[in-house]
């Protein structure tokens, strides 16, 4: 039997190991919106849907890693 965890969870599980490019998750498509001005269907009608996005899912959450997310925006 899995157990799921929250992001919270998983934050404090990963507080103080960073990626190499020390870029923060943001979880969930409230947050990803928020980060870039726009809502929450628009990251997961569109932006997810992009070729190359960076905004991914796992077990029904959507997430990003901030820095690869400004950089595909930049694009």
């Amino acid at each position: 039997m899995t157990k799921s965890i929250s992001p919270e969870q998983l934050d404090r599980m990963l507080e103080g190991k960073s990626r190499p490019s020390g870029s923060r998750i943001i979880w969930t498509l409230p947050a990803i919106g928020q980060r870039i001005g726009v809502g929450p269907d628009f990251i997961r009608d569109t932006l997810a849907r992009q070729e190359g996005s960076p905004i991914k899912e796992i077990g029904g959450r959507y997430y990003a890693f901030e820095d690869d997310l400004i950089a595909f925006l930049r694009k």
